[in-house]
């Protein structure tokens, strides 16, 4: 994914080319916006073409030199990536949102960059360039600096060298404290049009699945969308919904659903449920035919939705956004909340 030209990244990639050729590329950005939209593939390739010994006329990484032969080896001098440090705790990330370019596979991480991994980076920002130019620096996810972390970094944005540039990325700017906010110019990462996503995903998948459908279920975000054409996750999410709908109607006993709300990524379950919620209340509340974020499941959400109040409806949607808040948390018992969860079930 890393070297993949996302089609909803070239406006922002040709203000940031326009900028760079006007002398006018800020010491420090903050790439922000919803999850799934590739926003540190875009990091990757900007460090990549400012590094580049001879970039293209638009901009881009020649992919030859030097500099484009280290950067792929992950070995350039003048360019460091920090993230959460590995952990010897059994802590797993949460599923990758595209935005790394990972591979996906699951990693022990801790939760935080801690404040030595930002005095290191101080450190490495401060030397000068081993080739001359930039010193480029990759904070991802931005949002998992823990205070010290980001009261240290605060001294380098303040104080930025001349030749570094920081690349903070992040899908929850809310999370960083203001000062550091303040400190950056934003690039702000919107949800491209189903214009420009649909095409892009119809030539990435395969199975017959529609890819609206999946574009509604993902938010919008085409790189969520497609780590939804995976068959087994697809074929989770049906199970899932039907595992559901048997609670509903006092098919299946609440701890038995429970054990099987628990496989596979929590995380991920839980956003679903909290999709549904949501397309119920819309078709409780609108007198149109509104659109879902589960097209695919409309009939069986409006039956859903014709047994249940109003209020009922947003006080099971309050309880799902509570049950993923509380099951982020590492101390808690999460078949435990989800047995009372849907132990409470209203129809």
């Amino acid at each position: 994914m890393d070297d993949e030209c996302l089609p909803w990244h070239q406006d922002l990639w040709r203000q940031l080319r326009q900028r760079q050729a006007a002398g006018r590329l800020p010491h420090a950005l903050l790439l922000a916006g919803p999850a799934g939209l590739g926003k540190g593939s875009f990091a990757r390739r900007l460090a990549r073409a400012l590094l580049c010994d001879r970039p293209t006329v638009e901009g881009e990484a020649c992919g030859q030199c030097r500099s484009c032969r280290l950067f792929r080896a992950g070995s350039h001098p003048d360019f460091s990536v920090v993230q959460p440090e590995e952990d010897n705790k059994s802590i797993e990330s949460d599923q990758p949102e595209g935005d790394a370019g990972g591979t996906g596979a699951k990693k022990k991480k801790s939760k935080a960059i801690k404040i030595e991994q930002i005095r290191d980076l101080c450190a490495f920002l401060g030397y000068t360039a081993q080739y001359g130019g930039y010193k480029i620096a990759l904070l991802e996810p931005a949002d998992r600096l823990n205070v010290n972390a980001a009261n240290s970094l605060l001294k380098t944005l303040e104080e930025p060298p001349g030749n570094g540039l920081l690349l903070l990325v992040t899908a929850q700017p809310a999370r960083l404290p203001a000062t550091v906010r303040s400190r950056c110019q934003k690039i702000g990462f919107g949800l491209p049009s189903p214009a420009i996503a649909v095409p892009w995903l119809t030539a990435r998948i395969a199975g017959g699945l529609e890819p609206a459908t999946l574009l509604d279920v993902a938010g919008g975000s085409p790189l969520a969308a497609l780590t939804q054409a995976d068959g087994e996750r697809w074929r989770r999410r049906r199970e899932l919904f039907e595992c559901y709908e048997q609670v509903l109607a006092g098919r299946m006993d609440p701890i038995r659903a429970a054990e099987r709300w628990t496989q596979g990524d929590l995380t991920e379950n839980l956003r679903w449920l909290i999709g549904w919620h949501t397309d119920l209340i819309r078709l409780k509340m609108s007198v149109d035919l509104p659109r879902l974020s589960n097209p695919d499941l409309r009939s069986a959400l409006r039956r859903w939705a014709d047994r249940g109040t109003p209020r009922a409806l947003f006080e099971r949607l309050d309880a799902a956004v509570r049950l993923r808040a509380l099951c982020a948390t590492t101390q808690v018992n999460a078949p435990l909340l989800l047995e009372t969860f849907l132990s409470d079930a209203f129809i």
